[in-house]
C-alpha cells in the first residue's frame, strides 16, 4: 500500500509513503524531505494520510515521529493488538502414570528400605481418578484498521478413558473410583480391580505388599516381608517368616506357614492352611489346618485339625468354642497348653480384672491396717494433728478402694458366670498324649497317660473325660 503527497509547483513538498505489514499488524511510515522550501508535512497532515488508507494510529508514536522525523527510513506509526491465545482442554491425571521402575524407599535417616517399592497404584472408593479441564476461549486482539483479529480456536479435551470399577460425576467432569483396590490401565482405560494378583513371590522383586482390597499371591511369602490387605489373603505357597495380615477378611495357605517363630498371620475371619509351624496366629472366626505345631494360637472360634494328622503339638492354643483334632500332643511328652471355652476377649478380660483386684486387695489391707495403728493410738491419746490427718486420709482410701473392689468383683462375677455357661470342648479321635494342660473354663487337667479316642468337657467341677462320640 502507498500513497503519495503531490509537491507544490517549482518546489518539492516533504512526502510520505504508508505501508503495512502482512499480518496487518504493524503499519509503517516514510518521509522524503521537502526541497527548495517545501512544504513539511504537520502532525495532522499524517493524520489525514493515515486516515485515508483507513489505518488507526497510535498517537503516542505519531506524535514522537511528528517532532522527531527520519528521512527514507521506515518508522512504525501503528500497531495492533494481538489477540490473547486461549488454552486447550486436556485431562489431568491425578495419579502416577510413569511406567518407571519400582524404586526403593528413601528413609528419613538416609537409610534405603528395599522392602517398600511402592510398585502398585492403589486407590479407594471416591478417590478422583481424572478431571476434564475445559477449553478456555482466548480474547479477540485488533489490526492497525480496526478490524477484529480472532485467536486460534481451543481445542476439547480428549474423552476420559473410564473402565469398569470406575463412575463419572455429574456434570461429566470428573473419573471417581467405585470401589477400593488397584488401579490398572488395560487397553488404554483406567480400571480398579478390588483383588491385587501376584504371579510370583513377594520378595524383593515385590517389596512388601499392603492392598486395600483382596490378595493373591501365587508363589511363597518369603521371610522378612509383609503382605497386609484389608480384604482376603490366598497364597498358593509357602508362608515362611513373614507377616500376613487381613484386616477384614481370611487367610488360606495352600501350602501352610513354616514361621521359624517368626512369622505373624492375622485375620479377621478364619485362617486356613495345611500346616502351621513356628507361628503366632490371632484369628477372629476359626481355624482349619491339617497340623498346628508349636506355635501360639488364639482363635475366637473353633479350631479343626482334620486330614491325614489332624496333629497339634507344642506351643499354647487358645479357642473360643472348641479344639476338634485326631491327635494331641507327641509321644516325647512335648508340653502342649489348650485352653477353651468363652470368648478369648472375655478370658483376658477375667484374668486382667482378677490381677487387678488382688493388686487392690493389697493396697486396701494396708490402708486396713494403717487406720488399725492410727485408732489404737487414737484410743491412747497418742495423735498429733498430722497423724489425725493421716488417720482420715487412711479411711477416705479404705471406701474408694472398698467401691472400686465391689464393682470390681460383681464383673468378675459375671464374666465368671458367662465364661462357665460357654465353656467348651477338647476332642482327639486318636488319643491325647502325656505333656498335654487343658484348660476348659476354670477347671485344668495335666495329662500324664495316653488318653485314647477321647472328648474333654468342664462338668462343673472339673474336666470329665468321655469317649469321642
Amino acid at each position: 500500500m502507498d500513497n503519495q503527497i503531490t509537491p507544490a509547483a517549482g518546489s518539492f513538498d516533504e512526502s510520505a509513503s504508508v505501508e503495512v505489514s502482512a499480518d496487518r499488524m504493524e503499519a509503517y511510515i516514510t518521509f522524503i524531505a521537502a526541497m527548495d522550501g517545501g512544504r513539511e508535512l504537520t502532525q495532522d497532515n499524517i493524520v489525514e494520510l493515515l486516515d485515508k488508507e483507513g489505518i488507526i494510529p497510535d498517537m503516542e508514536l505519531l506524535a514522537a515521529i511528528a517532532r522527531n522525523k527520519r528521512y527514507e527510513r521506515k518508522m512504525p506509526v501503528a500497531r495492533g493488538r494481538a489477540p490473547t491465545p486461549g488454552t486447550d482442554g486436556y485431562l489431568q491425571f491425578h495419579f502416577d502414570r510413569s511406567n518407571l521402575k519400582p524404586k526403593p524407599k528413601i528413609m528419613e535417616d538416609g537409610s534405603v528400605n528395599f522392602k517398600q517399592l511402592d510398585m502398585f497404584r492403589l486407590c479407594n472408593r471416591g478417590d478422583v481418578l481424572v478431571t476434564t479441564v475445559l477449553p478456555r476461549d482466548g480474547v479477540a486482539g485488533v489490526d492497525v484498521f480496526g478490524k477484529a483479529v480472532m485467536p486460534d480456536k481451543t481445542k476439547e479435551a480428549a474423552p476420559i478413558p473410564m473402565g469398569s470399577g470406575t463412575v463419572m460425576s455429574e456434570d461429566g467432569l470428573h473419573l471417581i473410583a467405585d470401589e477400593s483396590g488397584q488401579l490398572l490401565i488395560l487397553e488404554g482405560k483406567i480400571n480398579i480391580s478390588p483383588q491385587l494378583e501376584i504371579a510370583g513371590n513377594v520378595d524383593n522383586s515385590t517389596g512388601n505388599v499392603t492392598f486395600n482390597g483382596q490378595v493373591v499371591v501365587r508363589g511363597n511369602v518369603t521371610s522378612g516381608f509383609t503382605v497386609k490387605a484389608k480384604g482376603s489373603i490366598e497364597i498358593d505357597g509357602v508362608c515362611e517368616a513373614a507377616t500376613i495380615i487381613s484386616e477384614k477378611g481370611s487367610i488360606v495357605l495352600g501350602m501352610g506357614a513354616q514361621g521359624g517363630d517368626k512369622a505373624i498371620l492375622e485375620a479377621a475371619q478364619d485362617v486356613t492352611a495345611k500346616f502351621i509351624e513356628g507361628c503366632t496366629v490371632t484369628v477372629g472366626g476359626n481355624i482349619m489346618a491339617d497340623s498346628i505345631l508349636k506355635s501360639k494360637i488364639k482363635c475366637e472360634g473353633t479350631v479343626t485339625l482334620a486330614g491325614k494328622n489332624g496333629l497339634l503339638v507344642g506351643g499354647a492354643l487358645v479357642a473360643g468354642q472348641k479344639l476338634v483334632a485326631r491327635t494331641i500332643g507327641s509321644p516325647m511328652g512335648t508340653t502342649t497348653e489348650v485352653e477353651v471355652g468363652g470368648n478369648t476377649q472375655d478370658l483376658k478380660r477375667h484374668s486382667e480384672l482378677v490381677e487387678e483386684f488382688n493388686t487392690l486387695r493389697q493396697e486396701f489391707d494396708k490402708c486396713d491396717k494403717a487406720v488399725a495403728t492410727l485408732n489404737a493410738a487414737k484410743q491412747r491419746d497418742m495423735l498429733d494433728e498430722s497423724k489425725k490427718a493421716m488417720l482420715i486420709k487412711m479411711i477416705n482410701m479404705k471406701m474408694v478402694y472398698r467401691n472400686k473392689m465391689t464393682k470390681m468383683q460383681d464383673e468378675i462375677d459375671a464374666l465368671a458366670r458367662q465364661l462357665a455357661v460357654n465353656v467348651g470342648t477338647v476332642s482327639a479321635s486318636n488319643v491325647i498324649r502325656p505333656g498335654v494342660k487343658v484348660t476348659i473354663g476354670s477347671a485344668q487337667l495335666l495329662v500324664r497317660e495316653d488318653i485314647p479316642n477321647c472328648k474333654l468337657r468342664n462338668n462343673g467341677e472339673k474336666i470329665s473325660i468321655g469317649p469321642n462320640v
